[in-house]
């Protein structure tokens, strides 16, 4: 490929203001171009290292067949393992590239987090006795993926056969949660905390109204009664697709969203908060004052911790009150109970009760156990059902990662086995024949002999040629300048920086 006829425009500083590295090189080297809005776009030579890359991963899971659908994805899933009807029919291996809506992107992390983003399903379609086979299998690939891409990595299990491999950073981006001696965790907003119970012996107090003043928030009413917040029982009121829905949680407590939206199997942007008039009308009170005792909702969620306060303060739904020793069942009950906070670090971890540690970082890969409805034969001509291994590669934080991972103070290095080309050419001046015309023969000769290579030819300094190409950072770059009247030419290693200078009827 030759540089004089693409387009190729690359920035000596980056303006957008990015918290990684990665993000600021693709855009200088003219790999990816970023928009105002917050979406990208892979440029001409951004998508050839792209595809290099989902090649290469495709090639690593060895016996996928890529399905390039023109139909929903589900419907042609559902097509294909409709025919599994005897267990001579599987294991099936599928593939297929989609692309993802994240609402959690930010401008600021590129790549690493996009507002849509590439990813690469690998389905395995499997009989119950091969789940644990098939899942040594693929983590062995991503095991020597990783490897080979210079990537370092945390792997945690939020479930059994349920994996997620994180890549952890210096700078903000996804809180992550880990139980260092069990490998429990996943995201701050995905991950189950554990509960904490109130042991205490005390009975049940006869309940009584408190008259509380413009007193309406937590901290307010705990400075006010010189109580725990941990005594404290507050309603958050949503508008879920038009229904009013009343979530209890302990007062030291965050709502968690997304727990709340896969209740309702709804998305998160879905759940909005109430606003003073359906507050009002739920509760018959000012905001401030909610509570579950008489509310008027679609739907009460309960946080699991909830129903073991003894004694507890809750919104009294009259303006200016609250209610003090409220007892769940005896006072009050519930629609449904469930896990509806948000993991502090503060808690325990879920499965052994550890301490859990924070640290920051993004998912690239996950891999999901899903059981299906459908059934096959074994070999035994008995039922059984049929298992689905879902592996996730988000391509664009992979790329990112690789190149976060591969860098130095002056560009990208990319590896010799996920770099498109192999050689990057240097013509030095142009309007000098001689130069020109041996830059252009070892560029045919190299091709001949089934390398990629990217020609610089273009009218400019070769200064200005070193700098893109350092940024863009070809393993390889063969340098045809003025020594070419010696007939030499120089080779130099992108990762080593080493260089020498060989006669030029040798390299071709």
């Amino acid at each position: 490929m030759k540089l004089s006829s693409i387009y190729l425009k690359t920035y000596k500083d980056c303006f957008i203001e990015f918290n990684n590295e990665s993000s600021k090189l693709l855009h200088r080297s003219g790999i990816v171009k970023y928009m105002d809005s917050g979406s990208y776009c892979y440029t001409g030579l951004g998508n050839l290292f792209l595809d290099k890359i989902t090649k290469y991963i495709l090639h690593n899971f060895k016996d996928n067949i890529l399905i390039k659908p023109n139909t929903d994805k589900e419907e042609i899933l559902n097509s294909y393992m409709k025919d599994l009807r005897s267990y001579k029919n599987i294991p099936l291996d599928l593939a297929y590239l989609t692309l993802n809506n994240n609402e959690k992107s930010k401008l600021k992390d590129g790549l690493l987090n996009p507002k849509k983003e590439n990813v690469i399903k690998f389905i395995s379609i499997i009989g119950e006795n091969d789940i644990d086979t098939t899942i040594n299998s693929i983590i062995n690939i991503i095991h020597e993926l990783t490897e080979q891409l210079n990537i370092k990595y945390t792997k945690l299990n939020n479930e059994k056969n349920k994996y997620r491999y994180f890549y952890n950073t210096t700078y903000p981006l996804r809180e992550v949660f880990l139980c260092e001696k069990c490998g429990y965790g996943d995201l701050k907003e995905e991950i189950k905390s554990r509960s904490e119970k109130d042991l205490s012996t005390q009975d049940f107090k006869e309940k009584s109204f408190i008259h509380t003043p413009s007193i309406k928030t937590i901290d307010e009413l705990e400075l006010s009664l010189d109580i725990s917040s941990k005594k404290l029982i507050k309603t958050i009121i949503f508008n879920i697709n038009e229904s009013i829905v009343a979530v209890l949680l302990r007062g030291d407590r965050t709502v968690n969203n997304l727990l709340i939206a896969k209740h309702f199997n709804v998305k998160e942007k879905d759940i909005k908060m109430a606003n003073k008039e359906e507050v009002k009308a739920a509760t018959g009170a000012e905001v401030g004052f909610a509570g579950p005792i008489g509310i008027k909702d679609d739907t009460l969620l309960c946080d699991e911790e909830v129903i073991y306060i003894k004694n507890a303060v809750i919104g009294a739904n009259k303006t200016d009150y609250h209610i003090q020793n409220v007892n769940y069942k005896r006072d009050f009950d519930v629609d449904f109970i469930g896990d509806f906070k948000l993991a502090s670090i503060k808690d325990s971890c879920f499965r052994c009760s550890e301490e859990i540690k924070a640290f920051s970082g993004i998912n690239f890969v996950d891999i999901d156990t899903i059981k299906t409805e459908l059934k096959y034969l074994n070999s035994n001509s008995k039922e059984e059902n049929l298992y689905m291994i879902e592996t996730k590669l988000y391509l664009d934080r992979l790329f990112s990662i690789t190149v976060e991972e591969n860098k130095d103070e002056i560009g990208i290095v990319w590896p010799d086995n996920i770099s498109y080309f192999d050689y990057h050419i240097i013509i030095g001046n142009i309007k000098k024949e001689k130069e020109y015309d041996a830059g252009l023969s070892i560029y045919e000769s190299l091709i001949k002999k089934g390398y990629s290579v990217l020609l610089d030819d273009r009218k400019e300094r070769i200064g200005f040629k070193f700098k893109d190409c350092e940024l863009i950072g070809i393993p390889k770059t063969i340098v045809v300048g003025k020594d070419i009247e010696n007939n030499r030419v120089e080779i130099r290693n992108r990762a080593t920086k080493e260089s020498e200078n060989i006669d030029i009827t040798q390299l071709i």
